[in-house]
């Protein structure tokens, strides 16, 4: 259904970026019955969040294993809106490893949220009494500040926050570093205490369903092919496999966008959905000097993650039953199953490695070791068997770096009144209230849409409504 056209919007927007912030803004503009122009440097739309053919199988495999939750309501209404809603798996039981082969199991009860997860704390053998005490105290003390206390820790980080609450070591390395580090792509040191806190008040604590996990069952590309459809149906264009070379500016507004090829695209608004290093290098210094949310791309830090797909023979019986298993104490954070393919008897597993700043220096061939030899801990029937292939995938730039203070550097999506007035800003590094993840990229795109449309910054869907005892605790 069209949104209802706004006297004050765009004939025709050129959004730079066919990331899944990109798609967001163009599909939201597409609705509201705006003529985009999406422009992408790669041959398909999803951005990181994409898949590649592996060489020696043959296989199309995904970058990295990308996780979402029920709480990522816009990102759930992005795929209702692209018809891929049902190609979604959605798991209501974490698994987490204990080191010798067995597993807790994380799952919500029928008591109300935040009660939900109470039992399945108690019931982990791999916490000690004294750990899930602490951690209890820990989730009591978010809950009591809520949000507006946790804006208060933003420019600390969530070490700090954990070690001021009396978070015992094992604790910390066995239940809120695993956690963390999976969601937010940094280390408890390096992470701002704020967004971590965001992440167990909203996905643990907030709604019965919120930590839910789903899990794409096609590869990530085959979840954006609807968006070509999407934009061509209200008049738009994608331009894939096209470079943005330089936005044009005439000391007031972006007057047009060169291409790669010497081609000079014109549009009344522009979307830049780019990543904030390849923003920096299609403005110019007159654009930088007019626009403040232009001045601090260049201070903005990244963080890796690394994605190791590993094959095992199990012809005779797979070597892992569990959908996905989250590890502590080990380098490696998770592992996926992939599957089994029948026509080879080969079981595809996926790791993950997030914050990887110290594995990112290794080579593919140690890291296919060392994640081997982790699987060997984590899954007993692994042990002793070498793996019949690999490939690693290294996203050195896979996020921006979630420090304390980083809001600082990140933009919003609408231009102040000194700024740039034709150009909106997304991208998952752009201030959304979310922190690098998919649901923070495609927030970043429906606000960088209403910024372009010159309304109040305001999403199509609502959050979780939290649950009354939930809300009653945090007032």
């Amino acid at each position: 259904m069209k949104l209802q056209n706004n006297p004050t919007q765009p004939q025709h927007a050129i959004v730079l970026g066919g990331g899944l912030s990109g798609i967001a803004a163009a599909v939201q503009l597409a609705d509201a019955g705006v003529r985009v122009t999406l422009v992408e440097t790669r041959k398909r739309l999803g951005g990181r969040a994409t898949s590649f053919v592996d060489p020696v199988t043959g296989q199309v495999l995904d970058n990295c294993q990308h996780v979402l939750l029920r709480c990522c309501t816009c990102l759930l209404n992005l795929y209702r809106r692209l018809g891929v809603e049902e190609q979604i798996q959605w798991h209501r039981r974490l698994y987490f490893a204990l080191g010798d082969g067995g597993y807790d199991v994380m799952e919500a009860d029928d008591l109300p949220a935040p009660a939900h997860m109470t039992m399945s704390l108690l019931g982990m053998k791999l916490l000690t009494v004294r750990e899930k005490i602490a951690i209890a105290k820990g989730m009591w003390a978010m809950l009591r500040i809520g949000a507006s206390g946790r804006s208060r820790w933003h420019d600390r980080s969530f070490a700090q926050w954990l070690s001021e609450h009396n978070q015992p070591e094992g604790a910390v390395r066995k239940f809120w570093a695993p956690v963390a580090v999976g969601a937010l792509n940094e280390l408890p040191h390096r992470m701002a205490a704020d967004y971590a806190l965001q992440v167990f008040q909203e996905a643990f604590c907030s709604h019965e369903q919120a930590y839910e996990m789903g899990l794409a069952k096609i590869p990530l590309v085959r979840l954006y092919d609807a968006a070509t459809r999407v934009i061509a149906d209200a008049g738009g264009t994608v331009m894939l496999g096209t470079s943005a070379e330089q936005l044009l500016f005439d000391g007031r507004r972006v007057a047009g966008l060169r291409l790669g090829d010497g081609r000079v695209l014109e549009a009344d608004h522009f979307v830049s959905a780019l990543p904030f290093d390849r923003l920096n290098k299609v403005c110019d210094d007159a654009m930088r000097l007019r626009d403040p949310r232009l001045s601090q791309l260049d201070r903005i830090e990244v963080s890796p993650i690394i994605g190791i797909h590993i094959w095992y023979d199990a012809a005779k019986q797979p070597v892992m039953d569990l959908p996905h298993l989250i590890l502590t104490d080990s380098p490696l954070h998770w592992i996926f199953n992939k599957g089994v393919d029948r026509g080879t008897g080969r079981q595809h597993l996926h790791g993950v490695i997030s914050a990887a700043h110290d594995e990112a220096k290794l080579t593919a061939e140690e890291l296919l070791a060392l994640t081997a030899s982790e699987i060997g801990k984590a899954l007993p029937l692994a042990r002793g068997l070498t793996p019949v292939h690999g490939q690693v995938v290294k996203e050195k730039r896979a996020t921006f770096s979630l420090v304390p203070g980083i809001d600082a550097m990140r933009p919003v999506a609408a231009s102040p009144e000194q700024g740039i007035a034709n150009l909106a800003l997304a991208g998952d590094w752009c201030r959304s209230g979310w922190p690098a993840t998919m649901e923070g990229a495609v927030r970043s795109g429906y606000l960088a849409a209403a910024a372009a449309m010159g309304e109040p910054a305001a999403l199509p869907v609502s959050d979780l409504t939290p649950a009354p005892l939930y809300r009653l605790l945090t007032r």
